[in-house]
């Protein structure tokens, strides 16, 4: 996919930022203001432009509190209007995490907002990295509206478990609010952390994650919980690619919590430095996946507590399937399948009715039925895929392209039995 991100100021029309996606040329600020303008002359009269499509693009519009408007215009692969609005969404949420909502509505500079939402930009990117992804858009939070969390199993004796660790490192400090991020994907976490929205717990990773500083200290806003009063964002990295965040107010101070950590690094930084490699996080305990041989990845979402988890196979590859393809035909399954045949985080399941039967001539027929998806499958000449939903979980699996048909339903079902038995996702 290629195409562009537009930020404009709803009031002026005066264009506020772009950023594109894919290895495509700069977009003129022209073409942007004409984009904005279609809004504009709809509105004029009555009418709501929400999106266009044309035989190879598709251009999506979202207003925010009358303020800024954002534009996507992109190439048609395979994405819906629905899973772009929700990066829209997630954009302007990291402008109000880095800003705050009262300083984007009432404003009155522009170039001031231009300023400020400079700093935006490497979390903006990521976001929309996962339009365009490759062996290193490793996660799905973005996409799924969850936390991206590791694989949760019962560590082999050699290993030590990080919740447990971060519990026991919080509880000295007296934080509430704390989590360890290993490349970008969440080890352990405070029970209050999981107070968060999903979107809230994503894009704090991504800004934790993006931090090359050692220790900081700043202030973010929370965009669901508190848009307005910021809170204290504190980062600490323990050994490489680990980070300990913590959301705080103005006590205790740097030098305190700075001694807890030197113990922790002192404990646990042999422990820690498994997740100097970036395939850690999600193929950690592969011990696990002998399930299944013809699995060559999968994600898991639990609807309930906003968190997923997946895992692709390196080693399970052919010339068609690496690891930044399976990566794009999980994001991809995921988005045609999400929002059309299965709910949406928390949202409303999509509904099907099946026409009225009738039984045999003179006899009551039966009326129509409303039934909801529980699977979905996708074939193709290099891979199958197969997602199934049960209770609280929806799980999407990768296949190699040899595997019989029933063989990959009752195979998942087996996955899933497994990964809810295991509790991976605590």
């Amino acid at each position: 996919m290629t195409g562009y991100l537009i930020c404009i100021c709803f009031e002026s029309g005066v264009p506020i930022f772009a950023r594109k996606i894919g290895d495509v040329s700069p977009i003129s600020w022209p073409l942007a203001a004409s984009l904005n303008g279609l809004k504009v002359f709809g509105k004029a009269n009555r009418v709501e432009l929400i999106s266009s499509i044309t035989e190879s693009s598709r251009v999506v519009w979202k207003d925010f509190h009358d303020r800024l408007a954002l534009i996507f215009a992109g190439t048609d692969d395979s994405i819906t209007d629905f899973h772009v609005e929700h990066v829209l969404v997630n954009v302007f949420s990291v402008l109000v995490l880095s800003v705050g909502l009262d300083e984007i509505v009432r404003t009155k500079s522009v170039d001031k907002l231009k300023k400020e939402f400079r700093m935006c930009y490497p979390v903006i990117d990521l976001i929309l990295q996962g339009l365009k992804p490759n062996d290193r858009t490793l996660y799905f939070g973005d996409l799924t509206g969850c936390a991206d969390v590791a694989l949760q199993m019962d560590p082999p004796n050699n290993q030590v478990n990080f919740q447990t660790v971060l519990d026991n490192l919080m509880e000295s400090i007296g934080f509430n609010y704390g989590c360890l991020i290993a490349n970008g994907i969440l080890i352990g976490c405070t029970e209050d952390w999981w107070t968060l929205s999903g979107t809230e717990m994503c894009l704090i990773t991504f800004t934790a994650s993006l931090i090359s500083d050692p220790v900081t200290d700043a202030a973010i806003f929370l965009p669901s919980s508190s848009p307005n009063l910021a809170y204290r964002f504190v980062t600490f990295k323990v050994v490489e690619n680990v980070r300990l965040c913590v959301l705080c107010g103005q006590e205790p101070t740097l030098p305190t919590i700075e001694k807890e950590i030197a113990k922790l690094k002192k404990n646990f930084s042999e422990q820690l430095s498994l997740f100097q490699n970036r395939l850690t996080p999600f193929c950690r305990y592969s011990r696990f996946f002998n399930i299944g041989k013809s699995i060559s990845g999968f994600l898991l979402v639990c609807l309930d507590r906003r968190r997923c988890t997946f895992s692709v196979f390196p080693e399970r590859s052919n010339e068609q399937m690496n690891t930044g393809h399976k990566l794009d035909l999980l994001r991809t399954f995921y988005r045609n399948t999400v929002g059309s045949i299965f709910p949406w985080s928390c949202a409303a399941p999509p509904m099907f009715v099946s026409p009225p039967i009738h039984l045999h001539h003179g006899s009551k027929h039966v009326g129509p039925t409303v039934h909801k998806a529980s699977e979905a499958y996708w074939t193709s000449e290099y891979h199958k895929c197969h997602a199934m939903t049960f209770a609280i979980f929806q799980l999407f699996v990768i296949y190699e392209p040899d595997i019989p048909m029933l063989l990959m339903r009752q195979t998942t079902r087996k996955l899933l039995q497994e990964l809810v038995k295991e509790k991976v996702m605590r």
